[in-house]
C-alpha cells in the first residue's frame, strides 16, 4: 500500500540555464569592444603588416627596425596652411590680333537707334566703312528684346526691335557699289555702369561701407566680381552676334576709382584680396574666355592713359591684358592726344598692327591719314 505525504510539494520552477552563457558572451563582446579602441593608439602600421605594440613593448624593442621604430613613436605635429596665390594675369598667352582690317566708324548714340536715323548715318559714310551703335547705354535699357536670363527676370529690354533691327542690320550689310563690302556693323554695350540693372537686382552691384549701392558723380556701379554680371555679358554679346553684328564692344569693363579713404563691399566673398584689378582683369578674362569660340570680334574700352599702354591699380584696368585677349582696345581721345596715345603704343609689342588693333574714339574730328587707320567718330553739334 503506498504511503500517503502528508505534506505539499509545491512544484519547483526550471532555471533558465541559458541566461548564464548570455551574460558571459555580452561580457566578452563589451571587453573586446573596449580592447579594440582604447589599443587603436598603440597599433604599429606598416607596409607588410599591422600590429599592436605596448608602451612596455615599445621601449624594450627601441632597437628595432628603422620602419617599424618610427611608426611606434609619437606622431609629430604638423600645422596645414592653405595659401592662395594672387592671379598673375602677366601669364595670360595672346590670343588675338590676327584677320582685321581697319575700322572706321561714325557712332550712334542709343537714343537715335532707328532705322531712319542709321540710315541717314550709313550715307554719310564717306571714308568710312563703319557704324558703332550703342545697344545698351549706362542707363542699362537694352535695345533690342533680349531673351538673357537677368534681361527677362529684371526687365531690362527695351522696345522690341529685334525683327526690324534684324532686316535693317542685313541690309546695311549687303555689298552695293558704294560699300562692296557693305557697312560693318559694331554694337556697344555698357558692362558695369547700368542705372536699370543695379537697381532692380540686390546682387549684382558695389556697396558702399554702409551697405547701401556705390554710386558717384557718373552714375550706380556694378560689381565685376559677380558672375551673374558675367554671364548676363556673355549671353548680350552672342545676341548681337545672332542680330548680325559684325564686332561687339564692351564699355565700362571698370572698377570707379574710390576717394581717399573710401572703401567698397563686393558682391562675393573671396579666397584672394578683393581690389580693382583683380575685379576688372578677373572679368575680362572670364568672358573672354567664354567667348573664345565665338561668331564675330570683340572688343573693349580703355579708360586713362595709364590703362593703356600698361596695368591702371586705380581703375583696373590693364591695357597689356586686354590687346591680348581682345581684338581692337577703344580710347576716347582728341585730335590733339592721340598721336601721343600712337607713340606710347609704338614702345609695347602687340599682334598685329596698332593702326588696326588701337581704335581712337573722337569728337568732331578724323584723325590724320583716316583711311588708314582705325578711328571712332562721335558728332556732336556746336553753338
Amino acid at each position: 500500500m503506498a504511503r500517503m505525504s502528508e505534506y505539499y510539494r509545491g512544484k519547483r520552477k526550471k532555471r533558465n540555464r541559458i541566461l548564464i552563457p548570455a551574460a558571459v558572451l555580452l561580457g566578452l563582446l563589451s571587453l573586446v569592444v573596449v580592447l579594440f579602441y582604447g589599443m587603436q593608439k598603440y597599433a604599429v602600421i606598416t607596409k607588410d603588416s599591422v600590429r599592436i605594440v605596448p608602451p612596455s613593448a615599445q621601449d624594450a624593442d627601441s632597437g628595432g627596425e628603422q620602419g617599424e621604430s618610427e611608426g611606434r613613436g609619437e606622431l609629430e605635429t604638423t600645422t596645414a596652411e592653405i595659401i592662395f596665390e594672387e592671379p598673375d594675369f602677366s601669364k595670360v598667352e595672346a590670343r588675338t590680333g590676327s584677320g582685321l582690317e581697319p575700322m572706321r566708324a561714325i557712332f550712334v548714340k542709343a537714343d537715335e537707334i532707328y532705322p531712319e536715323k542709321i540710315e541717314e548715318y550709313a550715307a554719310r559714310l564717306m571714308v568710312g566703312n563703319a557704324l558703332v551703335l550703342e545697344m545698351k547705354p549706362k542707363s542699362g535699357i537694352l535695345k533690342w528684346d533680349s531673351k538673357a536670363w537677368s534681361a527677362r527676370n529684371f526687365s531690362l529690354a527695351g522696345d522690341p526691335l529685334s525683327a526690324e533691327m534684324r532686316a535693317l542690320l542685313t541690309r546695311l550689310k549687303t555689298p552695293t557699289e558704294s560699300k562692296p563690302n557693305g557697312v560693318y556693323l559694331v554694337a556697344q554695350i555698357s558692362i558695369c555702369r547700368d542705372e536699370l540693372y543695379g537697381s532692380r537686382s540686390t546682387v549684382v552691384t558695389l556697396r558702399n561701407d554702409t551697405g547701401f549701392n556705390y554710386m558717384d558723380e557718373g552714375g550706380l556701379w556694378l560689381d565685376a566680381y559677380s558672375l551673374d554680371l558675367r554671364d548676363y555679358t556673355v549671353s548680350m554679346v552672342r545676341e548681337l552676334y545672332d542680330m548680325g553684328f559684325d564686332e561687339v564692344v564692351l564699355a565700362d569693363v571698370a572698377h570707379p576709382v574710390l576717394p581717399e579713404g573710401t572703401t567698397v563691399q563686393y558682391c562675393r566673398d573671396m579666397s584672394t584680396t578683393p581690389g580693382a584689378v583683380n575685379a576688372v582683369c578677373g572679368f575680362a578674362l572670364s568672358v573672354a574666355n567664354e567667348l573664345e569660340e565665338r561668331d564675330g570680334k570683340l572688343s573693349i574700352y580703355v579708360d586713362s592713359t595709364t590703362a593703356l599702354v600698361g596695368r591702371d591699380s586705380a581703375n583696373g584696368q590693364d591695357g597689356t591684358l586686354f590687346f591680348k585677349l581682345f581684338d581692337r582696345v577703344y580710347f576716347n581721345t582728341d585730335r590733339y592726344a592721340y598721336t601721343f596715345n600712337l607713340a606710347d603704343l609704338q614702345n609695347r609689342p602687340i599682334q598685329g598692327k596698332y593702326s588696326e588693333r588701337f581704335v581712337p574714339v573722337v569728337i568732331n574730328y578724323l584723325p590724320d591719314n583716316p583711311e588708314t587707320i582705325s578711328w571712332v567718330l562721335i558728332d556732336t553739334e556746336t553753338h
